[in-house]
C-alpha cells in the first residue's frame, strides 16, 4: 500500500490540489490579493517561466529515462509539454511574443474545450501504456506518439468548427453539456487507470487519477479564473512527476554498480533486508552466474570479459522488468529480487533469461574489430510463501539451487519448489 500510494507520487497531485485551494481561497477571501497574483499569471515572465519549464521537464525526462526507463514518465515529458505550450498561447493570449501576431484565435470557447479533451485523452494513454518497455519499442511508440500528439493539437487549432461538429454528432444529446460529459470521461478513465495501476504494481496511477479528478473541479468552476489558471498549472505541477524522477535517478545511480549497471551488492542487501522497499509477505530469487567465465577472461582478456559481464547483465535487467530488481550479488553473480511474486512466476522469467541470453550474440572490441561472442548463464530460484520467510534462507537455497544446474551441465534453472522455514522465536 505504501508503494502504490507513495508520497514521492503523490506530491503532485497534493500540490495541484493546494493550487487550486489557493486560487478558490484568493477569489472568495481576498480579492486584492487575487489580482495581484493574477496579473502576475497573466505577465510574460510568467509566461517564459513556464515555457523554460516544460522544455526543462522534457530534457529531464529524456535524461532519467537512459537511467530508469519509465515509459510513462517519458510520455509525461513530451506530451505536456506540448499541450502545455498551446494552453499558454490560448489562455495567456500572448500577441506580443512573436511578432505582434497571435497564434491562436484569441476568445473561442470550442478550443479551451478541445484542449481539455487532450489532455485527458494524454493522461488516458499514459494510464494504459506499461512502464517498462524494451529500447526499440520505446523509440518506435515515442516516435508515432510525438507526430500523434503534434497532428491533434494542430487539427484542434485549425479545424475547431469541423471537429466540434463531429463530437456533438458523436455524443449527441449529452453534448449539451459538454463539460459535464468530459467530467464523465475522467471518472471513467480514472476508474481505469486505477485498475490498471492496482493490476501492474504500477505506482503512478494514483497521481493520474488525481488529475483527473482536480479536472472535475475545474469543470465546475467552468468560466472563471480559477479554472483556466488551475489547468495552466496542470503541465507544471505533472512536470513534478519527471522532477520526482530525475531525484530517483539520481538515488538510484548511486546505488548502482558501475560496470554493469545495474543495483550494487550494497544496495541489494538493502533489499533483502527489507529496508529499500518491502519484498512482501511472498518472494522470490533468482540467482543467476556465468558459465566457464574465467576462460573468457583469460582467452580474450579483462577488457572483453567486462563487455560481457555489462551485456549479460542489461539483458537479465531488462528481462526481469517489471517485477524483477536485478543487483550485482558477486563477481559474476546476478540476484534478481522478485517482490510480492510467486515461485512459478520467477521460475518462468528465469528460464525465458537463460534461453535468451544463450541466443544472445554480445558484440565485443577486440584487435581493433568488432566480432561476437556467445554466451551462457546457469540459475538457481527459491521462494518464500509465508510472513514468517527469512531471506537468508531463501537466498541460500537458491544458491544450492545454482550450484546443481551448473553440476547438471550449466545452462539451465534449477527450481526449490518450496522454501519452507522455521518460524523465528
Amino acid at each position: 500500500m505504501s508503494r502504490f500510494f507513495g508520497l514521492s507520487k503523490t506530491l503532485p497531485f497534493l500540490l495541484c490540489l493546494l493550487a487550486a485551494a489557493t486560487i478558490f481561497a484568493l477569489e472568495q477571501i481576498a480579492p486584492s490579493a487575487w489580482k495581484t497574483v493574477k496579473a502576475y499569471l497573466l505577465s510574460d515572465p510568467f509566461f517564459y517561466h513556464s515555457l523554460a519549464i516544460y522544455l526543462i521537464a522534457l530534457v529531464l525526462a529524456l535524461f532519467t529515462y537512459r537511467s530508469l526507463y519509465n515509459f510513462k514518465i517519458l510520455l509525461a515529458g513530451v506530451f505536456f509539454l506540448m499541450a502545455g505550450v498551446v494552453s499558454l498561447l490560448y489562455f495567456l493570449r500572448m500577441p506580443v511574443h512573436l511578432g505582434g501576431r497571435s497564434l491562436l484565435p484569441s476568445g473561442d470557447e470550442n478550443l479551451r474545450l478541445l484542449l481539455y479533451v487532450a489532455y485527458s485523452l494524454d493522461l488516458l494513454l499514459i494510464a494504459l501504456v506499461p512502464s517498462y518497455l524494451p529500447q526499440r519499442a520505446t523509440r518506435f511508440l515515442l516516435l508515432i506518439l510525438l507526430f500523434a500528439e503534434a497532428a491533434l493539437l494542430a487539427a484542434f487549432v485549425r479545424f475547431q468548427e469541423p471537429i466540434m461538429s463531429f463530437l456533438a454528432g458523436l455524443a449527441g444529446a449529452a453534448w449539451d453539456r459538454p463539460f459535464a460529459l468530459l467530467a464523465g470521461m475522467n471518472g471513467l478513465i480514472a476508474v481505469l487507470a486505477l485498475a490498471v495501476s492496482a493490476r501492474r504494481r504500477d505506482p503512478y496511477g494514483w497521481p493520474v487519477v488525481g488529475f483527473l479528478l482536480v479536472f472535475c473541479v475545474a469543470f465546475s468552476r467552468r468560466g472563471t479564473d480559477a479554472e483556466k489558471l488551475l489547468f495552466l498549472s496542470l503541465p507544471f505541477l505533472l512536470s513534478l512527476l519527471v522532477l520526482v524522477n530525475l531525484l530517483a535517478s539520481l538515488s538510484h545511480r548511486a546505488n548502482y554498480d558501475p560496470l554493469m549497471n545495474i543495483y550494487s551488492r550494497g544496495y541489494c542487501n538493502l533489499l533483502l533486508e527489507g529496508r529499500g522497499r518491502p519484498l512482501g509477505s511472498r518472494f522470490a530469487l533468482a540467482l543467476f552466474d556465468l558459465d566457464h567465465f574465467k576462460k573468457i577472461n583469460d582467452r580474450y582478456g579483462h577488457a572483453v570479459g567486462d563487455q560481457v559481464l555489462h551485456a549479460v547483465a542489461q539483458k537479465i535487467r531488462e528481462m526481469s522488468l517489471p517485477r524483477g530488481i536485478a543487483c550485482r550479488y558477486g563477481g559474476e553473480e546476478i540476484l534478481v529480487i522478485f517482490p510480492d511474486t510467486s515461485l512459478s512466476y520467477a521460475e518462468r522469467v528465469a528460464r525465458e533469461i537463460v534461453s535468451s541470453v544463450a541466443g544472445f550474440d554480445i558484440p565485443i572490441s577486440r584487435n581493433k574489430g568488432r566480432t561476437r561472442l556467445r554466451v551462457t548463464v546457469s540459475a538457481g530460484v527459491a521462494a518464500a510463501e509465508a510472513a514468517t520467510s527469512s531471506t537468508a534462507d531463501v537466498l541460500e537455497e537458491a544458491d544450492r539451487a545454482l550450484y546443481r544446474s551448473k553440476r547438471l551441465g550449466r545452462n539451465r534453472v534449477t527450481a526449490v519448489q518450496r522454501a519452507a522455514r522455521r518460524a523465528e522465536a
